[in-house]
């Protein structure tokens, strides 16, 4: 992100601001990543984002992706299962 962020400043194009600190652009950034084309409407610059991303970023925003999907399992697993342990007694 840092690498994509240093080019679009290069380029004039600054990171949002009503993101100074929070991080929200991170998963949005992986979206367009992995989507590999600019949505119609969005919040952040699709079209510098793919022009400064490079390989690398493509498999990070994937592994992004797969381990926020795996934390959800986890999450849903574990409701479940403590509820169910609850029914029990």
């Amino acid at each position: 992100m840092k690498h994509i962020e240093k080019k679009m400043r290069e380029e004039g194009i600054h990171e949002p601001l009503w993101d100074k600190g929070l991080g929200i652009r991170v998963s949005m950034y992986g979206k367009v990543i992995r989507r590999q084309k600019p949505a119609k409407a969005t919040v952040v610059n699709d079209e510098a984002i793919l022009r400064h991303a490079r390989p690398i970023d493509l498999i990070l925003a994937r592994t992004m992706h797969i381990s926020f999907i795996g934390l959800m399992f986890v999450i849903a697993y574990s409701y479940f299962a403590y509820d169910l342990g609850n029914r029990a007694d």
